[in-house]
């Protein structure tokens, strides 16, 4: 009993924090783009997200399960925090993050210049850009 009074009073923490976001996102099964300055929270299962370069993501906050999160070269994240199962969470090679975790969550590295390219935008790019 007194545990999951804890583990009650964890969640309603974390998720006080996380609803803090400067750019919520809610829902389940969503897939979404951008490029995002403060706080990114998502909120639901099955939510894809792509952080675009140029982002400024200070706390990436994730509730929820399998969620999958790609964060392209160039995008600055600087700590992620999960409350669920089945979260992944791409990330350039070169980028350090801080994490927090309450269930089995996963952060994957890539060599910089290995993800995926956005929706328009060339598979191929110019040699210098």
């Amino acid at each position: 009993m007194k545990r999951l009074m804890t583990n009650t009073l964890l969640a309603t923490v974390f998720a006080g924090l996380a609803g803090c976001a400067t750019n919520p996102i809610v829902g389940s099964a969503g897939n979404q783009a951008g490029r995002y300055t403060g706080d990114v929270g998502i909120s639901g299962n099955g939510t894809t997200l792509t952080i675009q370069s140029g982002s400024q993501v200070p706390k990436l906050s994730i509730i929820g399960d399998a969620c999958t999160v790609t964060v392209e070269d160039g995008a600055n994240v600087g700590r992620i925090e999960f409350w669920g199962n089945g979260n992944t969470v791409t990330i350039p090679d070169n980028l350090n993050v801080m994490t927090a975790a309450m269930g089995t969550n996963k952060i994957v590295r890539r060599p910089p210049g290995q993800s995926a390219p956005t929706h328009g935008e060339p598979t191929t790019k110019p040699a210098g850009q």
